[in-house]
């Protein structure tokens, strides 16, 4: 008797579960916040190569005072700029092989067959060091996109090796996202109310809120070219979130 009552229990039970978990209203809400990046980063590098190391790396130094100088006197702040990056390796070259007194100069593709007489007279077969290059690298930081336009110039006459596309971001893009997560929260109660309208049901109270999206525009680059004449513009970046709700039905 007392094993039957437990199986009829269980029966009873069981179904009346599994209709309160699958009972409700899943929605995804989501919201975007269009924001103006106001951080710009800049990556320049500087590279010479000389049979010195120590006059080639005073060059690069030279240059690298000149740049640094020209962003302080243009407004950028000495913290925001970062000349730590420094390199140095020194480049071999292999000694030329000569038959019968004469410089083999020319270089011959594996497809062609060529014959040579006499005897290799190289005796010095190491390779001999020839040059040395040194190159600093140059990260830059800044406020105001009008800087970018200005120093193009100057930097090409200072001699700058290569110009990164500049980097753009939002300096305060946690609050933005708050903003636009909050508004995803919302967006997702309005569905889940239009949905159980439509339904002809009364909607319940928020069984899970999931966070299922991110998106801000951290590192945004654009083309390092400028015109005379014409100022870089920008545009608006959109921070969104998102978010997956279920809600309860009311019976």
């Amino acid at each position: 008797m007392i094993k039957g009552l437990i199986a009829v229990c269980l029966l009873s039970v069981i179904p009346h579960g599994f209709a309160n978990t699958s009972t409700g209203i899943e929605v995804t809400g989501k919201s975007s916040i269009m924001v103006v990046p106001d951080v710009f980063s800049l990556t320049i590098s500087i590279k010479e190569r000389g049979k010195s190391a120590n006059k080639t790396k005073i060059i690069v130094d030279d240059k690298s005072s000149k740049i640094v100088k020209m962003f302080i006197k243009r407004g950028v702040n000495e913290h925001d700029i970062d000349t730590s990056q420094v390199s140095m390796f020194p480049i071999y070259e292999k000694p030329a092989i000569t038959f019968e007194h004469q410089e083999l100069q020319k270089r011959v593709s594996s497809q062609e067959k060529i014959t040579l007489s006499g005897s290799n007279n190289t005796k010095d077969k190491a390779s001999r060091l020839t040059r040395f290059e040194v190159s600093r690298t140059i990260t830059i930081s800044f406020k105001e996109l009008s800087i970018y336009d200005q120093i193009l110039d100057d930097m090409v006459k200072l001699g700058v090796s290569h110009i990164s596309p500049v980097e753009m971001s939002v300096a305060e893009s946690e609050k933005y996202y708050q903003q636009a997560l909050y508004q995803a929260i919302d967006n997702a109660k309005q569905k889940a109310l239009s949905i159980a309208q439509q339904a002809g049901v009364k909607l319940g109270t928020l069984l899970s809120l999931k966070e299922s999206g991110f998106y801000s525009p951290m590192r945004y680059s654009m083309a390092s070219e400028a015109k005379t004449g014409f100022s870089t513009l920008i545009t608006k970046k959109a921070v969104s979130a998102q978010v997956i709700a279920i809600y309860n039905i009311e019976p």
